[in-house]
């Protein structure tokens, strides 16, 4: 291949990566965090921080052992960059989406060729859950980009000898980096999707034939085991311990935080979460059905791919818990098989069934239409505030769907892929310009902490909830390693007031407030600063600033406890 034309590839990959960086970036760090798992990530961090300490991950002065440690120092890092907002926790995952797509373009040249890698990529760019994980600050990115590494170099490797040993060694070292970001799974899976492939291919000896491992599996070891090390000896192996056995053997065994789900539940998250590219699925699996008996030795990359997807999303399959991005690191081979069949239409090798194109862009429209009437029906009536603003989530799927229409009709594929891209494109635009906005009010977490500081600047207080909690309003309405405390009777306020020195804030649903105020001492000054519908609970969450009357009434607190309530 000439300098020229690699060069050429090389400086398309790159616009690909600019522009998958601007689509993730684009308004993400606008809105406030969401709950749950951004503000814990957030609080966990802040606590570290100031306690000089990037190695135990606490929340609220507790022990946090649901993540390892290398989403809390990418976050550092976006911090340090942008600060301690929205911008800086989630720029991270904005950068891993798209060293993601440029990856993909980059590792799947020799496998597939220029176009279908750069094809891969794109899709990878525009798909619909693509804008939703690349733009939250959860260890999620980084699993998928590192499993996707190793699972690629790892069958760069074994089909390429001249790149054996490089290819296992950097899968190696990728296993190591997921471990870190959440855990076994990010060692376990790749590897059993490697042994079954080669299974498949009756050449498992490959694994230790020529001897890689014996530098391999030191290399894994030497990047996971300082810090899961560290961290069992600061905690005396307590968080070691709670991560294996309640995060990873329970989860998977119970459903948890209500989490579950039948066994199918994932085909129709992946339909959904592929979006627009979906459609294009039953031709490519259809293909792939009918090379069957051939797959295996005529097309291993395929095969891989194929073992991959379908490991992946049985093993999540059959467990308790279940969440639509515990599977998201399938979508990069369901990626790759899609762009290779788009390919082979294009280049006129294999062209898709004009019937199923039309069925397929159907379908298509007919999502837009249901997300149009869900938007005007049921989400006005489930989240009255919300009113019909998501409906507007519906059109770029229509518009996208009638205009690629036009463009088969014609017989031309290349505009009715364009036509889709450019349907996510306006999606996006919507999402983040429109319904995210929207969203962002019924979340008062950030609008109850900016009152909060507004009203004690650096005066010392305490913040409390009662009947009602989500972790963001730790973060926002916190200082410093500030612990919430979660009431489970009024007698506890006091002592709230006790550590606030005076002062408290009580976050509750607003119907409860005059009980409340009954139960209450009238030695309290109690004041109703804020009360504004939350989108999780669907209630009015109300914020009390309460404080006591005197000092000497504080230090007298304790002693006229009224009734339990």
């Amino acid at each position: 291949m000439s300098e020229q034309r690699r060069g050429t590839f090389v400086f398309q990959a790159l616009l690909l990566f600019l522009f998958a960086f601007w689509l993730f970036a684009f308004h993400t760090g606008d809105a406030s965090l969401w709950d749950v798992d951004e503000p814990n990530n957030a609080q966990a961090l802040k606590e570290m921080m100031l306690h000089h300490n990037l190695v135990v991950p606490t929340f609220s002065a507790a022990l946090r052992p649901d993540k390892p440690i290398l989403n809390y120092w990418l976050m550092w890092a976006g911090v340090r960059l942008l600060g301690m907002n929205s911008w800086g926790l989630r720029i991270g995952s904005v950068a891993m989406g798209a060293l993601l797509v440029f990856y993909l373009a980059l590792a799947l040249r020799r496998l597939y060729g220029d176009q279908t890698a750069l094809l891969a990529g794109l899709l990878t760019a525009t798909a619909l859950h693509s804008q939703i994980i690349f733009r939250a600050a959860v260890p999620d990115p980084l699993l998928i980009l590192f499993v996707a590494i190793a699972l690629i170099s790892y069958l760069r490797g074994y089909l390429y000898p001249e790149e054996e040993r490089r290819g296992v060694l950097i899968a190696c070292s990728a296993m190591g980096l997921a471990t870190l970001a959440k855990g076994p799974i990010g060692f376990l899976l790749p590897g059993l999707i490697i042994v079954i492939f080669l299974l498949l291919r009756r050449d498992l000896p490959n694994l230790w034939r020529n001897g890689h491992l014996t530098w391999g599996i030191p290399l894994f070891l030497i990047i996971t085991l300082p810090w899961y090390l560290a961290v069992g000896v600061e905690t005396h192996w307590v968080w070691d311990w709670l991560f294996v056995d309640q995060q990873n053997v329970d989860r998977y065994a119970v459903a948890m935080q209500g989490h579950h789900g039948p066994v199918y539940y994932y085909l129709f998250t992946i339909a959904l979460a592929l979006l627009p590219w979906t459609i294009f699925l039953p031709q490519t699996f259809a293909e792939l059905w009918r090379r069957r008996s051939t797959l295996l030795r005529q097309t291993p990359a395929d095969a891989f791919m194929l073992v991959w997807a379908i490991t992946w999303v049985a093993f999540f399959s059959l467990g308790a818990t279940k969440l639509p991005n515990y599977v998201w690191e399938a979508y990069p081979a369901l990626f790759v098989l899609i762009a290779a069949r788009l390919y082979a239409a294009l280049n006129q090798t294999q062209p898709l069934s004009r019937r199923g194109v039309f069925l397929s862009l159907g379908a298509l429209f007919l999502v837009g239409v249901a997300l149009v009437v869900l938007g005007v029906w049921l989400v006005p009536e489930q989240i009255p505030p919300l009113g019909d603003m998501m409906a507007t989530l519906g059109l770029p799927y229509i518009i996208a769907a009638l205009l690629a229409l036009l463009f088969a009709w014609r017989g031309l594929l290349l505009p009715v892929i364009s036509s889709l891209g450019a349907g996510t494109i306006a999606l996006t635009a919507c999402l983040m310009l429109l319904t995210v906005p929207a969203m962002d009010t019924l979340k008062p977490s950030a609008t109850m902490g900016r009152m909060i500081r507004a009203s004690e600047g650096t005066q010392p207080y305490a913040i409390a909830t009662w009947r009602w909690f989500e972790p963001s309003f730790l973060f926002y309405g916190g200082r410093g390693t500030m612990p919430v405390h979660q009431l489970k009777n009024l007698q506890e306020l006091y002592r709230v007031l006790a550590d606030g020195q005076g002062t408290a804030y009580l976050a509750l649903p607003a119907q409860d407030i005059p009980a409340v105020r009954a139960q209450l001492s009238k030695t309290l000054r109690v004041r109703e600063l804020y009360s504004g519908y939350e989108l999780y609970s669907r209630k009015y969450i109300a914020l009390l600033r309460i404080r006591n009357s005197s000092p000497l009434e504080h230090n007298k607190a304790v002693s006229i406890l009224p009734e339990p309530w």
